[in-house]
């Protein structure tokens, strides 16, 4: 039978039928797609074309489908052709769960399991079938047709049955291998704690003197103190305690802090040294706020002593896992793992809610066994693009953590502060959509006010604008835009500046004049649920508009002639890794006319994208980045997480879409300092807050 050909034919529309000769071997057998009425090669089985489109419905493709269709094939042929179709749509459904970002398919009835089957339209005949085969692969173990797809715990099939869940036979092995090192690490902490210090290392209790030092020297925010709470405390000294610590807590809550405190610790014990010690995030503008955030903490602390000015000498630089790991595109690998482990003896990661399972199972595979990992996020937040919510899990395992103290949850907020009516305001709001409330609950019912016009807009705390037609949306954008442009008296003679840059980067004057002009940028942010059109609310349909909107303005002042691709003054945002550049997918910067000078030359002006990196600036010519950019005057929330803007609109989509979620709007929220307005329909937005954005996991059954 290999080695056998013959010929593949199909027709596509308004294309001629093309027929080419392959190979047809057991495990790469192409479809039969020509015609009906043609008579079919012997052994030529049909390929569920229609199945494509319903595919597609779940951002599956037909690769997707080919591939499970294959794996059906390998049942052998005594299965009929209406059992092979329910297969292939069993196989297809465990498919679209783990592009949803689920690690297995719970196989109770309702729930996930109804859900899918119905996402791809399966009739009650396809449903009874899958539950026949399911019944049939559980109570028939062995060799031969069904044992051929379907394994238990342990064995080595394209799937497996575990804890009532059907998993793809990768996902499993991945949880389960990251379930292992995890719960290693849970359970080593009292043999960590209790160890007898080294003899070249402080006596332990250095330990408690450095906590009492560092606790009663917080820093100065203003005039006031900003000392640590009891719950950050706790935080502080579980994270010193383990081999692993979770600390989980709303934006703002004080996590850079005790990053910071927790240095200033070690700066006085030198257990472990700074210089073993890896500060890093999952994407690069994570890590750079990090290390602005650490930095300005240590900047503050009121009359510092020796340690702490050796610790702002010597700080750890933040970077991102991929950068930390090793990451070589060329090679799709990474350079540290098990057998080459990094070196540092503690590992502290921020935004850990956007760490998926591959990529947790890269860390804690590349980490010593005595090294400590701290992870810090927000569980409620969105979880990672990829399958898997780590951070979550960690949060909810009540039963594998119990009496493990590995978790700690900070309930204060300090990014909005509650002193504020408007700060108080966002967290209120953020807090009832978190819990399923209507957000008009939320502060006694005052925290959310409901415009009807754009013109009682305030731009205060936050507000509901219920757009009556598109003409309105129309206006609130327009009074937006004006709002941007107006809210730095002299943004025009900014824009028609030359910032000049050398082979050393940006002096101390142009990186001033940079910092302002990029920090006005950021004060405002448009965020949308998608990026495509959604009744022209996705973030792309926003950019076109501010495009046109920003290319009349520079027309009007001179500052442009022509339509160019990315115009002076246009915020931009990467849209992948340039590692060669040390730029990373969602990296935002600004377009600015930039000269770079040398000893020998000074070449003329151009369009740059400026983007920041550490305490001053990077430039790079547009061609440069060419397909990696993107406007920012949207952007989708995902792309938001990890950073904070003092004025956010959350754009509705005019109707229901799949990514609409209360975690999508309660972190888009938690972005705003002092500002947020959304604008869409409110039963739009009653959907998305009653829709919860669950991922069917099973880390926590592997750490039990």
């Amino acid at each position: 039978m290999p080695g056998r050909t013959w010929r593949w034919q199909m027709m596509v529309k308004g294309v001629e039928k093309v027929a080419v000769k392959i190979n047809w071997t057991p495990m790469g057998c192409a479809a039969f797609l020509a015609p009906s009425g043609e008579e079919k090669p012997d052994g030529a089985a049909d390929f569920p074309c229609e199945l494509i489109s319903r595919a597609g419905e779940l951002n599956l493709d037909p690769g997707d489908v080919f591939f499970a269709w294959e794996i059906a094939r390998l049942v052998g042929e005594d299965m009929g052709s209406k059992k092979q179709r329910a297969l292939i749509l069993l196989i297809l459904a465990t498919q679209a769960l783990s592009v949803e970002g689920s690690t297995r398919l719970p196989l109770s009835g309702g729930g996930y399991f109804d859900r899918i089957l119905n996402d791809l339209q399966a009739g009650d005949d396809e449903k009874a079938l899958i539950r026949v085969l399911l019944s049939e692969a559980c109570s028939k173990p062995g060799l031969g047709g069904l044992a051929n797809i379907f394994g238990k715990a342990g064995d080595y099939r394209p799937l497996i049955f575990d804890h009532g869940c059907l998993y793809i036979q990768k996902l499993h092995a991945l949880e389960g291998r990251v379930g292992k090192y995890l719960r290693d690490r849970i359970t080593a902490v009292e043999e960590i704690s209790d160890r007898e210090p080294d003899a070249d290392e402080p006596a332990a209790v250095n330990f408690e003197q450095a906590l009492e030092e560092v606790f009663a020297t917080p820093p100065k925010i203003g005039s006031v103190k900003a000392g640590l709470d009891e719950q950050q405390k706790l935080a502080v000294h579980t994270a010193l305690s383990g081999r692993i610590t979770v600390i989980s807590g709303r934006p703002g809550s004080g996590k850079t802090s005790i990053v910071a405190s927790i240095l200033r610790v070690l700066v006085r014990t030198g257990r472990p040294p700074l210089q073993s010690v890896a500060l890093a995030a999952p994407t690069g503008k994570a890590a750079d706020r990090m290390r602005q955030s650490v930095t300005g903490h240590l900047a503050a602390v009121e009359g510092a002593g020796a340690p702490d000015r050796l610790l702002i000498d010597n700080c750890p630089p933040s970077t991102t896992l991929h950068r930390l790991l090793g990451y070589s595109p060329r090679r799709d690998r990474f350079w540290h793992n098990e057998f080459n482990p990094l070196s540092e003896k503690m590992v502290i990661v921020d935004e850990s809610s956007m760490i998926d399972l591959t990529m947790m199972d890269h860390l804690l595979r590349a980490l010593q066994p005595e090294a400590r990992l701290i992870l810090l996020g927000d569980a409620d937040q969105l979880p990672s693009i990829e399958a898997g919510a780590v951070l979550r899990d960690l949060c909810r395992s009540k039963e594998a953590l119990k009496g493990k103290q590995r978790v700690v949850v900070l309930e204060k907020s300090y990014r909005a502060r509650e002193e504020d009516s408007a700060g108080k305001g966002i967290l209120e709001v953020a807090a009832a959509i978190n819990e399923g409330r209507p957000p008009a609950e939320s502060g006694d019912g005052s925290a959310l006010a409901t415009r009807n016009e754009v013109s009682e807009i305030l731009f205060e705390g936050v507000e509901h604008l219920v757009p009556g037609d598109e003409y309105q949306k129309t206006a609130f954008l327009t009074k937006w835009y004006q709002l941007l442009i107006n809210r730095l008296p002299d943004l025009n003679e900014r824009l028609a500046c030359t910032y000049s840059s050398s082979p050393a980067g940006f002096d101390p004057e142009n990186s001033a004049r940079l910092k302002e002009i990029l920090a006005h940028f950021e004060r405002f942010r448009i965020l949308c649920a998608t990026r495509i059109t959604a009744g022209s609310s996705g973030s792309s349909d926003i950019n076109a508009w501010f495009y046109q909107r920003w290319l009349e303005h520079l027309r009007n002042k001179g500052l442009i002639t022509g339509s160019p691709h990315f115009p002076v003054g246009e915020p931009v945002l990467m849209t992948r890794n340039d590692y060669s550049l040390r730029l990373y997918n969602g990296d935002s910067g600004l377009v600015l006319n930039v000269v770079m000078e040398s000893a020998v030359s000074r070449r003329l002006s151009e369009p740059m994208a400026v983007f920041p990196r550490g305490g001053s600036f990077v430039a790079y010519p547009l061609e440069a980045l060419r397909g990696c950019l993107e406007p920012a005057w949207a952007t989708t929330v995902h792309k938001a997480q990890g950073s904070e803007y003092e004025n956010v609109a959350i754009i509705l989509p005019a109707v229901y879409v799949r990514p609409l979620t209360r975690e999508l709007l309660y972190t888009a929220l938690t972005r705003a300092k002092k500002s947020v307005v959304i604008v869409g329909p409110e039963e739009i937005l009653k959907l998305g807050i009653n829709k919860s954005l669950e991922r069917a996991s099973g880390l926590a059954d592997m750490l039990c």
